[in-house]
């Protein structure tokens, strides 16, 4: 059985109503709502009726022919939506001009103040012409957060409208999003969108994905936030703890008797977990804390730059990066068109900021714009180890660096060398979301292969020549060592 929506136009006279009932008993149907409101028009009234479709056309038939049915009121649909209004005098009043533009009559309508500021309109819209459905709820939408409750898609034909509207208010609730990051969440939803239908991706998956990756984060908040720990010694007066959470970079400690410095730090929404991991790990962690420096400036691998307040050590190619996001432009992965709209979706719901240019300390100066290999920066010490830095070629993302032990103890990788299969089920199941969404992670994957090849290659022959294994400390998932040119997790 369905639920269809008639408005009926009824005499001024007793006995009408019983009428109109009788039909429908007669056709087995069931009238589920009826509204009428004789203040605003003392003929329409308005019944949703369940009944089985042979019912429903004699159903029809005999309203019309009782004068009770216009052909125009038995084509119409009613799309039920839900408007979050200011809880102020005349705030509804923009909503009824928009209706009234497209002679929209309202079914129904429900609303009380609740004491939160707001008052949540929910109204039943008889669309009697389904073309100009897309172009209300667009007009609605730019007023007001709006949610679609109920519509009969097989009549009213919304192309990808609803699954806009509905993921507008999804992550407006998921996120806490104010309307303006709810717009650009919409608009790079609809980039990314407009990517994939290229190579005959189906909206529907689309959307799925991006609600998938969004309610991922969402959802390791909290408590849900159990990231696996590791913890070695690299020599006597340094110790390395490895934190892996489930989505985003993991966050590595170089930990000494006088300080502690970071390398990566995730995903910025995970700020109150992360705090409550680093006061658990580490006594004194704000006045310990003396350096950050990052692998390569993507969303997932700085977002606690901007608010950790410790000195931000990185490459010329990085610090342009920032620069250009912080002034309002695309940074060198967003000017890839297929990295855009991931790339935006990604800040917004992750909540990210750029880094503060003043915290910016560069570590080198007139490095070639293009290189092929590693190319060697200089170096920095933590107790009594040196790493040395080494810039990538950009094949992952332009800015990228290797910061590899001098004694080949540890390298710590980045996106370049990662043990996939070292993966935890969550790790493995949110990672793949982003080669869809994106196509590619790598912004050159030629360029992304050959690093990684030159850096198995580097550490093969280090740790011929030492004799001993190098921890790989990739940009997600465990440490690892190599094993037949290959990552393999430790133990």
């Amino acid at each position: 059985m369905t639920v269809k929506t008639y408005m009926t136009t009824m005499p001024n006279k007793s006995g009408a109503f019983l009428l109109a009932s009788r039909i429908i008993w007669k056709q087995g149907g069931n009238i589920v709502r009826v509204s009428y409101n004789k203040a605003v028009d003392m003929h329409a009234l308005f019944l949703d009726i369940r009944a089985e479709e042979a019912a429903h056309a004699a159903i029809e038939r005999e309203l019309r022919a009782v004068g009770y049915l216009s052909k125009a009121a038995c084509d119409a649909r009613v799309v039920m939506v839900e408007l979050t209004i200011p809880d102020v005098p005349g705030a509804v009043l923009p909503a009824l001009k928009v209706l009234d533009r497209y002679d929209i009559n309202i079914s129904y309508i429900n609303s009380e103040e609740n004491g939160t500021g707001v008052q949540h309109f929910q109204m039943g819209l008889l669309i009697e012409n389904p073309e100009v459905i897309k172009m209300l709820l667009d007009d609605l939408g730019e007023l007001y957060p709006i949610d679609i409750l109920e519509y009969d898609d097989a009549k009213i034909p919304l192309d990808n409208t609803i699954f806009y509207i509905r993921l507008a208010s999804e992550m407006r609730t998921l996120f806490d999003l104010p309307p303006a990051e709810t717009q650009a969440f919409i608009a790079e939803a609809n980039r990314i969108l407009q990517l994939l239908q290229k190579s005959g991706e189906n909206p529907g998956k689309v959307f799925e994905y991006i609600r998938r990756f969004a309610h991922f984060i969402a959802d390791h908040r909290g408590r849900a936030f159990q990231p696996e720990i590791e913890r070695i010694h690299l020599s006597p007066k340094v110790t390395l703890h490895s934190i892996q959470p489930p989505c985003g970079s993991n966050t590595y400690v170089l930990e000494t008797d006088n300080e502690l410095v970071l390398i990566d730090t995730g995903y910025a929404r995970f700020w109150p977990e992360m705090q409550e991991i680093f006061h658990t790990l580490f006594d004194n962690f704000e006045n310990r804390l003396s350096r950050i420096y990052i692998t390569h400036p993507d969303v997932d691998h700085c977002g606690l730059l901007s608010i950790l307040p410790a000195p931000i050590h990185i490459n010329e190619k990085s610090a342009r990066f920032f620069r250009r996001q912080r002034q309002g432009q695309p940074d060198y992965r967003e000017a890839k068109g297929f990295c855009y709209g991931y790339t935006k979706l990604n800040r917004i719901i992750s909540g990210y900021a750029p880094p503060p240019e003043e915290r910016m300390v560069l570590m080198d100066q007139n490095t070639p714009e293009e290189h092929g290999e590693l190319y060697p920066l200089g170096s920095f010490a933590v107790g009594d180890l040196i790493f040395d830095v080494l810039e990538g070629s950009g094949g992952h993302v332009y800015g990228e660096m290797i910061f590899w032990e001098r004694e080949g103890r540890a390298i710590f990788t980045g996106d370049n060398l990662v043990n996939i299969q070292g993966f935890s089920p969550e790790q493995a199941e949110f990672n793949a979301l982003a080669p869809y969404l994106m196509t590619s992670v790598n912004v050159d994957s030629q360029k992304a292969t050959a690093i990684r090849r030159e850096l198995i290659t580097r550490i093969t022959a280090m740790e011929i020549r030492t004799g001993k294994s190098c921890f790989i400390c990739g940009g997600h998932g465990p440490l690892s060592f190599l094993k037949e040119g290959k990552p393999v997790k430790l133990g």
